[in-house]
């Protein structure tokens, strides 16, 4: 029974490094917009005060623990768009079957907003 549980633990450690040496940056979120399209061609828009964290890898986005494609490959959908501004990343919108939410990134002034994970 140890070795079985032994080897869940390593096996389980294996994957959590495969997943940080993807790379990536890590920002938060400290409010959000959402953005609702209705059936008269009007928009609904709600702003919320929630918080959380955002990875960025290569070609997507992991916030929260959902993961959203920005740079799709030839059959995949654009699930998310990262919008940037002089200062860095402002904000991530993801892209939902009716509207959009979009995540705006805290900026701390004097400290860094992003960090890499290793």
């Amino acid at each position: 029974m140890r070795f079985i549980l032994l080897g869940i633990a390593i096996a389980l450690t294996i994957a959590l490094y495969r997943m940080l040496s993807r790379g990536g940056k890590t920002y938060s979120y400290g409010r959000t917009q959402t953005i609702s399209f209705l059936s008269d061609g009007s928009e609904h828009v709600l702003q919320g005060n929630e918080s959380g964290s955002i990875i960025i890898t290569n070609k997507t986005v992991l916030i929260d623990g959902l993961e959203y494609c920005y740079k799709p490959m030839e059959n995949d959908q654009l699930q998310a768009i990262l919008d940037y501004d002089d200062a860095g990343l402002r904000s991530v919108r993801v892209l939902l079957p009716e509207g959009e939410k979009q995540y705006f990134i805290e900026k701390n002034p004097g400290r860094s907003h992003a960090m890499t994970v290793a």
